[in-house]
């Protein structure tokens, strides 16, 4: 781990919470304008403001997720246990042309052990097959494979995935 490897994910954090505050700030003035003369026009631009904002936010948690397992595994990759969550990504070479069955495998061989080690390191065990943990994004890495965000929560003695957009924030 370098400080050069890490620059551009700081950078990263940096213009994801920049563009944030920035969002913030047009909403509040669109709101505060709204509610001295409403309109359905209006309106709409305020769904369409806070749909922006719901972005910003996923690429801020996004950005600091990477910068956090890039600090405790020293790869762009892995699962960072602790806090009652297990979060981070991991990268899969698929085939192009794989039937479902056979991306399902590649995920299965490669996220199972690192999952079982995080699960163990939080005392629980898993809940689900492997791949219920992941949420893909979207592209490839430069290597060509495919990129997956991994997120689960104890809750008791399991762990359980975490992907959705309820589950999201409830770990926030």
């Amino acid at each position: 781990m370098t400080a050069e490897d890490k620059a551009p994910l700081e950078a990263e954090v940096t213009a994801a919470d920049a563009a944030l505050v920035r969002l913030r700030a047009e909403n509040a003035a669109l709101a505060a304008a709204f509610r001295e003369t409403p309109s359905d026009d209006s309106r709409e631009v305020l769904k369409r403001a806070a749909a922006s904002l719901a972005a910003a936010r996923d690429r801020l948690d996004t950005a600091k997720a990477a910068l956090v397992v890039f600090e405790k595994t020293g790869s762009l990759h892995g699962l960072v246990p602790g806090g009652g969550k297990v979060v981070g990504t991991i990268a899969v070479m698929v085939k192009p042309g794989a039937t479902w069955q056979e991306r399902e495998a590649a995920i299965e061989s490669e996220l199972t052990p690192q999952l079982d080690a995080a699960a163990e390191e939080l005392g629980v065990v898993l809940a689900a097959q492997a791949s219920n943990y992941t949420k893909e994004r979207p592209g490839r890495d430069p290597e060509g494979r495919t990129v997956l965000e991994v997120a689960g929560r104890v809750e008791g003695d399991r762990l359980v995935p975490a992907v959705s957009r309820a589950s999201k924030n409830m770990r926030t």
